[in-house]
C-alpha cells in the first residue's frame, strides 16, 4: 500500500459533556486466545469521500455501504528482533469495506450497466504486540490489503482496477503515555518502521504489474488531552477524555481524536483531514474472557470494565488513511 499518512474526519458524535474533572489511570488486562472486539463505522461518509476522489465530476452518490472490522487474539509467541526477545500476543485484524458508486449517465469509460461501479476494500493483518508495558508496542506486523473496482457490462461482470499489497513491518517506538491522563496532559510518541512491500496492480483485467520495495519510515506524534465527553456506543455509555493526536509535519487541520474511558480503553476514534469529515469508528461488540470471569457488583456493567484497546483503534486509522491516500494518488 502506498503509505502517505494523511488524516480524514467525520462529524463528532458526542452524547454530552461531563462537569466533573475526569482523571484516568493506566490499566492492564491479560488477554486470552479467542478474545475479540468488533467495531462499527458510523455513517457512509467514508464511501462518499472515496467515490468523489476516484470519479470526480462523474460522481453522483453511493449506495449499499457495508463495513466489517474485527480484532481477535489468535495466540502468543516470543520473537527476536535485533538480538532482543519479545514476549508477544498475536492480534489478527480483518477489515472489509464495500459500497456501490452511482455515476452520471454516459459519463464514464468503461460504461457500466445502470451507471454503477462496486468498490471493494479488504485488509488482513497480524500484529505481534509486546505487552510488557501498559500500552502494548507493535514489534512486527504482516498484512495483505486489496482494492478493486467491479461492474457489470452487458450483464457480464468486469474488473477495471485491482491492487494487492503485502507488507512486513518491524517497528521501534520511543516515548510513553503518562501514568495518568486529565485535561491538559500532553506527551510525544515516535515510531521508526522498516517496511518490506510487494505490490501487484492491474487495470482492465490485464497483466499484473509487480513492484517490490524496502523502505524506512519515521513519524512523531504529539498528543494532548483537550476535553471531556460522554460517548454512547453499542457497547455502553462512557465518560471519556478526548485525546488529540497530531503528526509532526501535518497541517493544523489534520489530526485524530480518540475517546478514552476510565478503564483506559479507546471507545471511539475520529479521523480529520483539512477540517473535513471522513470517518468515525467505535466499539460495537466484544468478548474478553478474563474480564467476563470477574465478579460484578450490583449495577456494574461489563462495558464499563473493558480493557485497554487504544492500540487497536489506532491500527484501523492507519489502514483507512492509507486507503484514501492510495486512491488519491491513482
Amino acid at each position: 500500500m502506498r503509505r502517505i499518512i494523511a488524516f480524514l474526519v467525520c462529524a463528532l458524535f458526542l452524547a454530552g459533556f461531563s462537569d466533573a474533572e475526569l482523571v484516568i489511570t493506566k490499566k492492564k488486562l491479560e488477554f486470552n486466545a479467542g478474545d475479540y472486539v468488533k467495531y462499527e463505522i458510523m455513517g457512509n461518509t467514508f464511501g462518499t469521500t472515496i467515490g468523489k476522489d476516484i470519479f470526480g465530476d462523474d460522481f453522483v452518490d453511493i449506495e449499499a455501504f457495508e463495513a466489517q472490522v474485527e480484532d481477535t487474539i489468535t495466540g502468543f509467541e516470543t520473537i527476536e528482533v535485533d538480538n532482543q526477545a519479545y514476549d508477544c500476543y498475536i492480534l489478527k485484524r480483518t477489515m472489509n469495506i464495500n459500497f456501490t458508486v452511482i455515476l452520471k449517465e454516459d459519463s464514464y469509460d468503461p460504461q457500466p450497466d445502470d451507471d454503477r461501479i462496486h468498490i471493494v476494500f479488504g485488509y488482513e493483518v497480524k500484529l505481534w504486540q509486546d505487552d510488557s508495558n501498559l500500552i502494548p508496542d507493535t514489534i512486527k506486523s504482516e498484512s495483505i490489503d486489496s482494492y478493486a473496482q467491479i461492474w457489470a457490462e452487458g450483464g457480464e461482470e468486469k474488473s477495471y482496477e485491482g491492487v494487492i499489497e503485502e507488507q512486513t513491518v518491524y517497528t521501534k517506538t520511543q516515548g510513553a503515555w503518562p501514568d495518568t491522563l486529565e485535561v491538559g496532559s500532553s506527551w510525544t510518541f515516535s515510531e521508526d518502521s522498516s517496511i518490506s512491500s510487494t505490490s501487484r496492480s492491474r487495470q482492465n483485467e490485464g497483466e499484473w504489474d509487480v513492484e517490490t520495495s524496502e523502505t524506512e519510515e519515521s513519524e512523531t506524534t504529539d498528543y494532548e488531552v483537550t476535553d471531556e465527553a460522554k460517548v454512547t456506543t453499542s457497547a455502553g455509555t462512557f465518560d471519556t477524555l478526548i485525546v488529540k493526536a497530531v503528526e509532526q509535519g501535518e497541517d493544523q487541520g489534520s489530526y485524530t481524536l480518540e475517546y478514552i474511558n476510565g478503564d483506559f480503553m479507546s471507545v471511539k476514534r475520529v479521523i480529520i483531514e483539512d477540517d473535513e469529515s471522513i470517518i468515525t469508528m467505535q466499539i460495537k461488540e466484544y468478548s474478553i474472557s478474563s474480564l467476563e470471569s470477574q465478579s460484578l457488583e450490583d449495577g456494574d456493567s461489563i462495558a464499563e470494565g473493558l480493557p485497554n484497546l487504544s492500540f487497536l483503534l489506532s491500527v484501523s486509522s492507519i489502514i483507512l488513511i492509507a486507503i484514501v491516500s492510495r486512491v488519491r494518488m491513482d
